[in-house]
């Protein structure tokens, strides 16, 4: 190998964040040339664990890593959220005994390349919306050897109310929305003006109201655009005239 191509992976080696996917479009954009890239996986420096997907070394890759090369190399907004971030990043679990796929969150239109499905296609839940703006209330989650961006807490708990009641039940957005005692209603006043989902707004404010929070009182609801009309969240439930909703009463589990 010559003292260029030498100087070319090192640079690699050395400024590359550990423990993620190196996608061969970010390193033909960054001038490693895609007979370089084979060079590289020929010796051993570069090994390929799908096509166009690369890992440095022995290094070991998990979702978390594969997300960051979605965010840092591709531009997209695919994070994990709702329940997923409520259970993993900030610890709010509920007692219904059932495992999940991966909750990731996009903006609709975009689309995971190849590679990812190949990896992660049986593991994770890709839900691509357009009811908050792609930007608001995400996080740096520091995973050791690289950040990446994932939900903050109040928008967890806004997108796991989008899936309301297709996956997710009336009566666990019922037990994570109870647990939500240490947040910050400016983040969710922030939130709920720009949400542009209804049903979202009246089912959040309504379950809040009903549990009780003492945050509740610090929304200025005169500022969130409830829209006009019924929104049934469950077919056969009564009618909630303050909000408008129509939804079956919450069960004891």
């Amino acid at each position: 190998m010559n003292t260029k191509k030498e100087t070319k992976l090192k640079t690699l080696l050395s400024t590359f964040p550990r423990n993620t996917i190196l996608t061969a479009k970010y390193l033909t954009a960054m001038g490693y040339s895609r007979d370089l890239q084979i060079s590289y996986e020929r010796n051993g420096w570069l090994k390929r664990v799908s096509q166009g997907a690369y890992t440095v070394l022995e290094n070991n890759v998990d979702l978390n890593g594969a997300i960051y090369a979605l965010q840092e190399q591709l531009g997209l907004s695919v994070h994990i959220g709702g329940l997923t971030a409520l259970n993993e990043q900030y610890g709010i679990v509920h007692n219904i005994p059932f495992s999940r796929k991966q909750q990731l969150y996009g903006y609709r239109g975009e689309k995971l390349p190849k590679w990812f499905n190949t990896l992660y296609k049986d593991s994770i839940e890709l839900n691509l919306t357009t009811f908050l703006p792609k930007d608001l209330a995400l996080v740096e989650q520091n995973n050791g050897d690289f950040k990446m961006k994932v939900s903050s807490l109040e928008r967890s708990v806004l997108e796991m109310l989008y899936l309301v009641p297709e996956k997710v039940t009336i009566n666990e957005a019922y037990q994570f929305i109870e647990s939500l005692t240490a947040v910050k209603p400016k983040e969710f006043q922030k939130l709920l003006e720009e949400c542009t989902s209804i049903k979202v707004k009246r089912l959040f404010l309504y379950m809040v109201e009903t549990i009780g929070h003492s945050w509740f009182k610090r929304l200025d609801i005169e500022k969130i655009n409830l829209g006009k009309g019924v929104r049934e969240i469950t077919k056969g439930g009564k009618h909630n005239k303050k909000y408008n909703i129509i939804i079956g009463d919450i069960q004891e589990i």
